[in-house]
């Protein structure tokens, strides 16, 4: 981020990595202004076309993020560009924001939540997650925000008693998935984390070691987990085990929150949902409060009521978890209403 006015509700930021421009896209709200350089097409001397490069500014209408290019996508109608391209004015266009681009946002308000989010951290630490079973593997690249890609492998595997076919197919299973391994960890060569069923994960790890000497070096730990699978693979995540080796990833810490809190709502000692969480948060029964980053970027009471239980769950000296990652639990928070609370003692 380079600047922030919260005065006047301007911010204006150049992501340097893809886990700052997640950041970024979670400041964005639909009926913001961004500015960025982009480029149009426009006709020169009848109907010659040329592609112009030309700072543009748009009212926001929706937001994207595309994970496999790094891109926030901004489409809304121009309000403002270089007098030659005056034609422009009015019409739709989309702005792509990328590692390395200048965006400005004027905003109605920067919330509570997105003040929360511009002060929280970033780390750049990555990891590939590689679950594996009998003929079942998953290699998952897991950042900041989450899951961002996943790749499977599948092989049929001959009975027991057809040992020889068995270790043969095997071995081919295993370089298949140390192919694919490979693959993703020489983009950018981060560590990688070894599970599954412990049986098998030790005789893959073997295999690496006699076989892909590069691949083994790079792996700093090996858990038990119950398949090959990427359920499998987030159900790694969530256990808290990734702790273990990656002590700054934001994701990891969301998911454990938002484990925690189901956990607790099955025991009684939770609630979720707007309403039920802000009888809580007025008792002062809130130890931890935990929202989902898009709950209320579309309702000015709503906004207006999570920033009232936030203000009042810090002043009890409870603690605050935006979740904005991409990954199951995120999913799971959104789909019991964006929002819950952790109970210092039952309120009914």
């Amino acid at each position: 981020m380079i600047r922030v006015d919260y005065d006047k509700g301007i911010l204006e930021v150049k992501p340097f990595s893809g886990e700052e421009l997640w950041k970024a896209f979670h400041l964005i709200d639909e009926g913001d202004y961004a500015l960025a350089e982009t480029t149009r097409v426009v006709k020169v001397g009848g109907e010659e076309k040329v592609r112009r490069k030309a700072f543009i500014k748009i009212v926001v209408e929706s937001v994207e993020f595309d994970v496999s290019s790094e891109n926030i996508r901004l489409r809304g109608r121009v309000l403002e560009c270089p007098e030659d391209l005056e034609g422009v004015k009015g019409h739709y266009h989309t702005l792509s924001i990328g590692v390395g681009d200048r965006l400005v946002l004027e905003k109605q308000e920067i919330s509570p939540i997105q003040r929360k989010i511009l002060n929280q951290d970033v780390s750049t630490q990555r990891f590939i997650v590689v679950a594996i079973e009998l003929g079942v593997s998953t290699i998952a690249t897991v950042r900041d925000y989450g899951v961002v890609e996943s790749f499977g492998v599948e092989q049929d595997m001959p009975g027991k008693n057809f040992p020889a076919e068995r270790e043969a197919t095997l071995k081919r299973f295993f370089h298949e998935t140390a192919k694919v391994l490979r693959e993703v960890w020489l983009r950018e060569k981060p560590m990688i984390i070894l599970i599954g069923p412990s049986v098998v994960y030790e005789s893959f790890l073997r295999f690496l070691k006699e076989e892909y000497r590069d691949i083994h070096s790079a792996i700093v730990g090996c858990f038990h987990a119950s398949g090959g699978t990427l359920p499998a693979v987030n159900e790694f995540l969530r256990s808290g085990e990734m702790k273990v080796v990656a002590k700054e990833l934001k994701s990891i810490d969301e998911m454990m929150a938002v484990e925690e809190l189901l956990k607790n709502m099955a025991e009684e000692k939770a609630v979720y949902g707007v309403e039920e969480t802000w009888g809580a948060v007025e008792k002062g029964a809130v130890s931890h409060l935990i929202i989902h980053a898009k709950l209320a970027s579309k309702s000015r009471d709503l906004l207006n009521m999570v920033a009232d239980m936030m203000r009042l769950v810090e002043a009890y000296g409870g603690k605050v978890t935006i979740v904005s990652g991409r990954h199951e639990s995120a999913e799971k928070l959104r789909s019991i209403g964006g929002i819950g609370a952790i109970l210092r003692y039952r309120t009914y």
